[in-house]
């Protein structure tokens, strides 16, 4: 174990005691790299045994040092973790259980993509007891997936939805993109009524992003392809603020929509600024006021060579991160709760400081306060990287 985490074992054993841990594990395996990725993956299958091993070793070096903890959601991430084996996914699964306590799980989400999964595997992973699935979709235009180098077809999608519920999955997630070169609004729309109409649980809809190096990007660069303009997303955010709530789908983070209930209760935790742990090359964690990331470098990760970003916030930073979560969540945050921290922090200026600017907000319709509760409105949410930005 890294040094600088393991000076400070007895700092994370304590901040578990209060409640449980998120577990992420991370499989960086691709058939293929996407257009536009810049995530730590790699098409190298013969990688992946080793990695898997890897995997499942660093899951119980990790249970014996925390002191088998309890954990309340599972997060199986990627790259593509459809991509395991049975015998793998097996393995990693048996890892988790023996070295925490599921005792408290509430939920266990894989990730996948379609044309990689079959019903066999799929009902494999459901008997493993992994009982909730979140579908890469992306759209449901063969040009536009072809576009974002997606693997997959239109008509594979659906059926990779179909497959999950024949598999005994209740609890189905999709991905669906915008902002995509040549995407119109009128088949965002569409795309988003069909996958609704397959009776999923939950979308997540994700704006293009190419802040990073990619060959979509290297397209947009020299003029082969145009992305569309800011207000043309914008539109189509609105429009999707409209039509799934009449679909039964309701908002309750400034991306996700869900039936109620089934928000993801793993990625609701990231929001609610509430304990995780990250294994896998690049994974992320936050246990307190500690955070720290995996090397991305798969060999060198997989040799336990890998360096190690840790970080340790001082109290304005992770007082800052309450709120810079928090306000992404439709149903916003307890500004009372925030401000008896801040005082017991000797932070009540900064937070006051952030509260003027909320209520001022509040008059131009982009936030909207009720006693002592804070949220930002419809067309707060559309501009939510202007107004977040006050607490980085």
């Amino acid at each position: 174990m890294n040094p600088e985490l393991e000076r400070r074992l007895p700092a994370l054993r304590r901040a578990l005691q209060a409640e449980p841990l998120g577990l992420y594990l991370h499989v960086p395996f691709c058939l293929d790299r996407c257009t536009y990725c810049s995530f730590a993956t790699t098409r190298d299958r013969s990688l992946q045994p080793e990695t898997a091993r890897r995997l499942a070793e660093e899951v119980a070096e990790w249970g014996r040092a925390l002191g088998r903890p309890a954990v309340d959601t599972l997060y199986l991430g990627g790259g593509t973790p459809s991509l395991l084996t049975v015998a793998e996914l097996e393995r990693l699964t048996l890892a988790m259980r023996e070295a925490f306590d599921l005792s408290p799980l509430q939920e266990a989400t894989l990730e996948a993509n379609p044309g990689t999964v079959d019903r066999a595997w799929l009902e494999r992973a459901r008997g493993l007891g992994w009982d909730r699935i979140s579908l890469g979709v992306q759209a449901l235009d063969d040009t536009l997936l072809a576009r974002l180098g997606r693997i997959h077809g239109a008509d594979q999608a659906l059926e990779a939805l179909a497959l999950a519920e024949r598999a005994g999955f209740q609890r189905r997630s999709a991905d669906l993109m915008v902002g995509i070169p040549g995407q119109s609004l009128s088949k965002v729309l569409a795309d988003a009524r069909a996958l609704v109409a397959t009776g999923l649980e939950h979308l997540s809809i994700y704006l293009l992003d190419l802040d990073k190096a990619c060959p979509l990007r290297a397209d947009i660069d020299a003029g082969r392809l145009t992305l569309p303009s800011e207000d043309e997303v914008a539109d189509v955010f609105e429009a999707l603020q409209e039509e799934l709530p009449r679909l039964g789908l309701q908002p309750y983070e400034i991306s996700n929509y869900a039936r109620p209930g089934a928000e993801s209760r793993h990625n609701n935790r990231y929001w609610e600024r509430r304990p995780y742990l990250g294994l896998g090359p690049s994974a992320a964690s936050q246990i307190g006021d500690f955070r720290w990331t995996e090397g991305s470098v798969l060999p060198a990760w997989a040799e336990g060579r890998a360096e190690l970003d840790f970080q340790e916030l001082d109290p304005a930073e992770a007082l800052a991160e309450i709120p810079l979560l928090g306000l992404r969540l439709h149903r916003g945050l307890d500004w009372g709760v925030l401000r008896a921290r801040a005082e017991a922090l000797n932070l009540r200026p900064l937070c006051d400081a952030w509260e003027a600017r909320l209520r001022a907000l509040a008059g131009e319709g982009l936030a909207i306060w009720e006693a002592d509760r804070v949220h930002l409105s419809s067309r707060g949410m559309l501009v939510s990287n202007g107004i977040l930005g006050m607490f980085t």
